[in-house]
């Protein structure tokens, strides 16, 4: 009898040890199994072998049988021999930006984690090779006075929206819709969870990826938080003003800066108030290298001022940049506005897919009082009123209204601000933080739009996707990298002799 009984035991474990062996590193297998049989390829700025494949999903989820999309995306396998079944998962801001094609400016903070974790890129529907509504393809690269011209660059993005048409159903590429697109590519690698980290716009995916799909995430890294009940163009006026007053109370507290720039609130005000009133300009064409004339309003000088703030560096030269432009001089302002452009220019954005989510998410959310809320800011209604003529005549279709609200995610969360972002302050990652009951939100005072690849904030992202767990995350490095150095041209009597 005690024979039998241990037999049976044993046996019981064997069975349940062989269950474990094919079901429990089931998906580990699968996904090896699968990306073998992905071709090989190569991402820029990546040294390892890269595998690519695509997903087929319907554009329209409501007609499966009509036209359907290649959902492309790339995999960095892990280089251990036995490595988590939770895979990377990046998803690129924007909106328009390809996932795939920044693979070469945040590798760096991937790459000691794809030792045991896949990393995967996934352009998302309307970017880079998932259908790309990008709008160069048809029209040449505009000139710098061509794209100063809002009447010319409305009919520019018209001629677009008439050619993508023809190729894309533009209601289909909305956010809540892109993310059944991220969950079939999860499927088809044979991942059970995997880690979503998204930046900027992409933390806005993140979070409706969470909302249809909880069981599916593991971890979530939302750096520059961007929630769906954002709307773009009213923040991008109302943060803006917020991010130009901190700069000039730092500004203020530095001898040099205040030396050159007493008031640089004052001095935006007066610029705005004199380029406002259609001042003609004459300036240096950063791409074409050409003199052009330009009739600049307050809607075209106001995108000028707020693109250096992204960067700390870029937002360090500012207010030399104001005080030259006053005196007549805007090459340092064009040229700190265009610093930044190549992230978002060429083949690879996807401007069609830029107002297909904006025009469906945020423009439909517009209110009197966000109206109002921009009216009172230095930009007042520039944003607004570029993408109100826009999307007049943007195909759209209504989002859900739970698509507006911040999903309860039991997974730890991970939420990342820069003290000087203009685009995604705090503010709006510590209204998300509140909703979630496992997030934590680290600031880092000094730093700018995109927190994650910068400093120790990498290693901070790592560990707590290695352990899935904030707890006991030491973020005070953030507080100790230090504001950069405002620029003030050399004054004479300081010169060398």
């Amino acid at each position: 009898m005690r024979e039998r009984l241990v037999r049976s035991l044993f046996m019981a474990i064997a069975a349940l040890v062989l269950l474990c062996g094919t079901a429990c590193t089931r998906g580990a297998g699968g996904a090896a199994a699968e990306l073998r049989e992905l071709k090989a390829c190569r991402l820029p700025g990546v040294e390892r072998e890269a595998r690519c494949g695509e997903v087929e999903v319907p554009e329209n989820p409501d007609r499966p049988e009509g036209r359907q999309l290649r959902i492309a995306f790339t995999v960095v396998p892990a280089t251990a021999a036995h490595k988590s079944n939770d895979a990377v998962l990046v998803l690129a801001g924007g909106p328009g930006q390809s996932a795939i094609a920044s693979a070469r400016q945040i590798w760096p903070l991937f790459d000691e984690l794809s030792a045991r974790r896949d990393i995967v890129f996934v352009d998302q529907r309307g970017t880079g090779r998932s259908n790309g509504l990008n709008c160069q393809g048809g029209d040449r690269r505009p000139t710098l006075g061509e794209s100063a011209d809002s009447q010319r660059e409305r009919d520019r993005l018209a001629r677009c929206r008439d050619r993508l048409t023809e190729r894309a159903d533009l209601a289909q590429y909305a956010t809540w819709i892109a993310v059944r697109d991220f969950d079939r590519v999860r499927e088809r690698l044979g991942y059970e969870r995997i880690n979503l980290w998204g930046g900027s716009y992409g933390t806005r995916a993140a979070l409706e990826y969470a909302r249809q799909f909880p069981t599916r995430v593991r971890t979530l890294v939302l750096d520059g938080v961007a929630p769906a009940d954002m709307v773009l163009p009213v923040s991008f006026a109302v943060d803006a003003d917020a991010a130009f007053t901190k700069l000039a109370d730092a500004c203020r507290t530095d001898a040099a800066c205040a030396r050159q720039t007493p008031d640089l609130l004052a001095s935006i005000d007066a610029l705005l108030a004199r380029e406002g009133a259609n001042a003609r300009v004459t300036v240096t064409d950063p791409y074409f290298g050409l003199p052009t004339t330009l009739s600049l309003d307050r809607a075209g000088l106001a995108p000028l001022l707020r693109a250096p703030l992204y960067a700390p560096s870029l937002a360090a030269v500012l207010p030399y940049a104001v005080e030259q432009a006053r005196a007549g001089d805007l090459s340092a302002l064009m040229g700190l506005a265009t610093a930044l452009s190549e992230v978002v220019e060429g083949e690879e954005f996807g401007e069609g897919m830029h107002y297909s989510v904006i025009c469906a998410e945020d423009m439909t959310r517009l209110d009197s009082q966000g109206r109002e809320a921009a009216m009172r800011t230095r930009s007042r209604d520039a944003f607004i009123s570029h993408y109100e003529q826009v999307c007049a005549q943007w195909p759209k279709r209504p989002a859900p209204n739970a698509f507006f609200t911040i999903p309860k995610v039991d997974a730890p969360v991970l939420l990342l601000s820069g003290g000087f972002d203009p685009a995604t302050p705090p503010r709006h990652a510590d209204r998300v933080a509140r909703a979630l009951p496992r997030a934590t939100h680290v600031v880092a005072p000094n730093l700018g739009h995109l927190v994650s690849p910068q400093a120790c904030a990498s290693a901070l992202v790592r560990r707590f996707i290695r352990e899935g767990d904030a707890s006991g995350l030491d973020a005070s490095c953030l507080q100790r990298i230090p504001a950069p150095w405002f620029y003030t041209p050399p004054r004479p009597k300081d010169a060398a002799p």
